[in-house]
């Protein structure tokens, strides 16, 4: 009878662990112009790849651009990854806008209908509500925008938090790609300068930069030639530069968030601690500080090694 009743209890704990699915080791989300460049789309791919390798949950990914394609091609990518389920959040329709060489084509896969989203900070603060404390991290690969606006955003039927105190209670790292070290100008913190301003002065967690001078010389796409023709992943790089490879930019902030500490320092370095100053132009200044929660990110493994490693991420599914 004991034995029956503990080959019972061992089947429930199976069945339970069954369908919630494997141990979650980290909660991503992810906050993406997927427009200006093809390495948010290689990011998506990454994130994708990792998640399954990693023990990922991916909570949800926000859209940082105001082009209209760019909410259904992030659906579209989701679909061949087999997770059309996570939701999408939107920036305000005023927000940065470029023509893009991929988006309409990649929102084009999946016809029928245009998925519009739902608001960015309306989707931040429902999901960091319900995660437990200091769980989550979050990767941003495109503009301010969605940030700033959680930040400032004030108590509502999610939470009676400001959006300061529930990002301080929920987010435990914030991976950013912008800026350039130890000084410089880079493309998505002068897009929406006031935006990255008030947003990297007030966030109230520890936060890692990834420059624009890591990812330059990590060059990939080239062998997504050699993809499945139904991979939106290749889609965007031909249509973005046939081919000819692109800075990896976004992929090794995503790298860096999602792998476990090990693979990490196989891979990269982080400085000492420091303060990144954003200037109301945009441009970015950086300097040591003792008691700082700012670090830049550094490359410790083989550049090519590194590049070999996104590429695989990249062209599989």
């Amino acid at each position: 009878m004991i034995k029956r009743i503990v080959l019972l209890l061992t089947l429930l704990l199976f069945c339970v662990t069954s369908s919630q699915g494997k141990q979650v080791n980290r909660r991503i989300i992810l906050d993406t112009d997927i427009s200006s460049d093809a390495d948010d789309v290689g990011a998506m791919a990454v994130l994708h790849g990792l998640a399954r390798e990693e023990s990922i949950e991916i909570l949800a990914i926000m859209v940082s651009s105001s082009d209209p394609w760019s909410p259904q091609a992030v659906y579209a990518i989701n679909k061949y990854f087999g997770t059309p389920e996570i939701p999408i959040g939107v920036v305000p329709q005023d927000g940065v806008h470029h023509t893009s060489s991929y988006s309409r084509a990649l929102a084009e896969i999946e016809p029928a209908q245009l998925f519009s989203g739902r608001p960015s900070v309306d989707l931040y603060r429902k999901i960091l509500t319900n995660q437990p404390d200091k769980s989550v991290t979050i990767v941003t690969i495109g503009y301010l925008t969605n940030l700033r606006d959680l930040l400032i955003s004030k108590p509502d039927q999610y939470s009676p938090l400001s959006g300061l105190e529930l990002v301080d209670q929920k987010v435990r790292l914030l991976v950013t790609m912008g800026g350039d070290y130890p000084q410089g100008k880079e493309w998505n913190f002068i897009q929406d300068a006031e935006a990255s301003k008030l947003a990297l002065e007030n966030w109230p967690t520890k936060i890692i930069f990834v420059g624009y001078t890591l990812g330059l010389n990590i060059l990939t796409g080239q062998t997504l030639q050699k993809a499945e023709e139904s991979s939106p992943i290749r889609l965007a790089y031909q249509l973005h530069n046939n081919f000819s490879g692109r800075p990896s930019w976004d992929q090794l902030a995503v790298l860096y968030a999602l792998l476990d500490d090990q693979k990490r320092d196989e891979l990269f370095t982080i400085s000492t601690p420091g303060e990144n100053t954003i200037q109301a132009e945009g441009s970015n200044v950086w300097n040591e500080k003792s008691d700082g929660v700012h670090h830049v990110l550094g490359l410790r493994g083989n550049p090519e090694q590194v590049a070999k490693r996104i590429e695989n991420l990249m062209k599989n599914r």
